[in-house]
């Protein structure tokens, strides 16, 4: 899906070119002209999918070669085509330099074929994030060669490693303004730029999710920061704050009736040493006018994605410090 692209406010905005008709009531032709437009506004909904670090280097490179890239995110073809936005975390520079790690495992400097910027759009992916470390691994060039073919392909991208530029990204959704920003703890742990940024653009949209880029890696609780960064976060205005970095899923918390996940763990990766660097967690946000629900699917995440079987899901929802969701989501997948 090919878009336009605008900028609002300082945000880069996407618009699909896809016409949704809106959802109206039935015997709909009896309601007042008038009324109509406010009833439809009402009653639209919009559904963003959120999943964790994407590498498309090394032993996913060498796999995609064997099997067909189609296969990497094949498993999860009918998960991605119910909703209106995929965002995720993009775990390197796309460049046209040759792969360093397929040579030489030890060395963690990722770059991904220019030809993978094409699959993320046809796999279904709206945006990225590249608020980390890796999206420097071939310097500031490969950084903007990244966000170049990110964008020739149709695929929006938010945040920076040092956190000071490019840091938003609106996209319309239903005539929905869904905004994304992106925070990267590890180079620039202040938040003060990201902060200012949320309170700036709060006006400016409908919903408003934080994507971050922070934690110890391997580690399955949140350090003091995270948790202090992500209350200021929702404090200053997000709906929904997510993470990723740490490679494996960490607890959910509730703060001010707003979720805050603070690590989605892996979604396409080679790391193999562990289950729970083999497995992760997506995320579906529902946003309507009257509530915030939410769809949690464990995926399995080593070479190629799929969705997890029960056992594995069951590990997911303890990593994860869930056992009883509740009314707060809208369903389990597994």
């Amino acid at each position: 899906m090919r878009k336009d692209w605008l900028v609002l406010g300082g945000v880069t905005v996407v618009a699909s070119l896809i016409v949704v008709a809106p959802f109206l009531p039935e015997r709909a032709e009896t309601v007042a002209e008038s009324d109509r437009a406010s009833l439809t506004q009402e009653d639209i909904s919009i559904s963003v999918l959120l999943v964790g670090d994407i590498m498309l280097d090394r032993g996913v490179a060498t796999h995609a070669r064997e099997v067909g890239d189609e296969r990497l995110f094949k498993g999860v073809e009918k998960l991605f085509a119910g909703h209106d936005a995929v965002i995720a975390n993009l775990e390197g520079a796309i460049t046209a330099n040759p792969s360093l790690s397929e040579l030489d495992n030890t060395i963690l400097r990722f770059t991904f074929d220019p030809t993978y910027a094409d699959l993320l759009l046809q796999s279904g992916f709206t945006a990225v994030s590249l608020a980390n470390n890796h999206a420097l691994d071939f310097g500031e060039f490969g950084y903007d060669d990244t966000r170049g073919f990110l964008y020739t392909a149709g695929v929006g991208s938010f945040g920076s490693p040092f956190n000071d530029a490019h840091i938003a990204l609106q996209l319309i959704l239903k005539n929905k303004k869904l905004c994304m920003v992106g925070y990267h703890a590890l180079f620039n742990p202040d938040t003060t730029s990201v902060l200012s940024k949320i309170k700036t653009i709060r006006p400016q949209c409908d919903h408003l999710i934080l994507f971050a880029h922070w934690g110890e890696e391997y580690q399955h609780e949140p350090t003091p920061k995270q948790r202090e960064s992500a209350h200021a976060f929702v404090d200053a205005g997000v709906d929904v704050v997510v993470g990723a970095h740490p490679h494996v899923v960490e607890p959910l918390e509730i703060y001010n009736n707003h979720a805050i996940f603070y690590s989605l763990g892996n979604f396409l990766f080679d790391q193999g040493f562990s289950p729970q660097v083999k497995r992760g967690l997506a995320v579906t946000i529902k946003f309507s006018a009257s509530s915030t629900s939410f769809t949690l699917t464990p995926v399995n995440t080593y070479k190629e994605v799929s969705i997890a079987g029960a056992t594995t899901s069951q590990a997911v929802l303890a990593d994860l410090g869930v056992t009883d969701p509740g009314p707060f989501f809208l369903n389990l997948i597994y």
